[in-house]
């Protein structure tokens, strides 16, 4: 009853039907991986919309900090600026970005705001005003391409 070194191991390598197999699953791995990285126009819009609506909740916050107008001025379809005070005519820099006013454009974004020019303002308890510093009466909604933000009248919820 003499083994070989080979019986006892086996033959070592992989089957034909096996390799094949690996292959299958690799290439159905690789071709979802490259349908969802290739489309991306989608997550940007959403993105992007999540973004402009932490700017106007930065805007409400700083309103009820300070006690003071705070706004975004949405100046064109590409750009717009966060404010202090009831004149929109000097920008201040928002966290996380390079300049005091947000180019989509020179984000390379497909993002546009479709109701500029427009300006909201927050007054110091974090309902939207207009420009005087009198409550709306009404919500204010900011149109885009990517999808509607409203602001609540009086409490300035920004869903």
């Amino acid at each position: 009853m003499k083994r070989t070194i080979r019986q006892a191991v086996g033959n070592g390598g992989f089957t034909m039907i096996e390799m094949i197999a690996v292959l299958v699953i690799i290439g159905i791995i690789a071709a979802v991986a490259v349908s969802r990285m290739s489309n991306t126009s989608a997550y940007d819009l959403a993105s992007q919309l999540e973004v402009v609506k932490g700017h106007l909740r930065l805007a409400q916050s700083r309103a009820m900090a300070s006690g003071s107008l705070w706004g975004i001025n949405f100046t064109s379809s590409t750009t717009y600026y966060l404010f202090q005070g009831a004149a929109p005519t000097t920008p201040v820099k928002l966290l996380g970005e390079n300049d005091a006013t947000v180019n989509l454009t020179t984000k390379k974004s497909a993002f546009r705001i479709t109701s500029a020019p427009q300006t909201i303002t927050f007054e110091a308890y974090g309902g939207p005003t207009d420009t005087s510093g009198n409550l709306l009466t009404a919500n204010v909604t900011v149109t885009t391409n990517g999808g509607n933000i409203t602001v609540t009248k009086n409490t300035g919820y920004v869903p």
